[in-house]
């Protein structure tokens, strides 16, 4: 089985390094182009379901990206596939929040597996990568074949991404390129296995 996986269009607090969790700002207007031309490259698939975020800058690139569809097709929206949770540090420049939390925003990017947000309110990458590899393994159980394409978030894929890779915790950071906006990514499922066919991928978007 063929799982696609796409990063949400560029938003304004994206172009802003600001830390953009579970609230969310506006799509920039040249996402709506990338989109659509995600959806180009991707129309020719045929996808048996969609699966995306409910938080909306998650949720209209999926619909951009199927309004390019020739064929219909059940998309779904997964709660378990939101975005990691930065508490009170919602909107908040990544600069302003390393200078008030140094430790936790290093730990952040660099050892997931010593990220402690408690003491803004925020979830650990435990409790993400619990729920959004549960969306995937769920997803797959419900369909007997693929190919399924899904919608989410950056921090999140790449943690849900690599561990479902066998990738342990304290090493799913060190990827060589993170997600990229409108991106797409594909892994193959085979015999309960994960393998990785494409990481990244931003070639329609030239």
């Amino acid at each position: 089985m063929k799982l696609y996986f796409v990063r949400h269009g560029k938003t304004e607090w994206n172009l802003d390094d600001r830390l953009q969790g579970m609230k969310d700002s506006p799509l920039l207007p040249q996402s709506y182009e990338d989109m659509k031309k995600c959806g180009q490259a991707l129309k020719d698939i045929p996808f048996k379901a969609v699966y995306t975020s409910p938080i909306k800058r998650a949720k209209e690139t999926a619909e951009g990206i199927v309004s390019q569809f020739d064929y219909n097709v059940p998309m779904y929206e997964r709660p378990g596939f939101v975005e990691l949770s930065f508490g009170d540090l919602e909107g908040e420049k990544f600069l302003t929040a390393k200078e008030t939390f140094p430790n936790e925003m290093f730990y952040l990017r660099n050892h997931p597996d010593k990220y402690d947000p408690s003491v803004f309110n925020g979830e650990n990458y435990g409790s993400m990568i619990k729920r959004s590899t549960t969306v995937v393994k769920e997803a797959i159980e419900d369909n007997e074949t693929g190919p399924l394409l899904f919608v989410g978030h950056g921090a999140m894929l790449i943690a849900c991404l690599r561990t479902l890779l066998g990738v342990p915790i304290e090493r799913i950071r060190e990827v060589e390129g993170m997600l990229d906006n409108n991106s797409v990514t594909v892994l193959s499922f085979n015999d309960g296995e994960f393998t990785l066919d494409d990481w990244n991928n931003t070639d329609f978007l030239s």
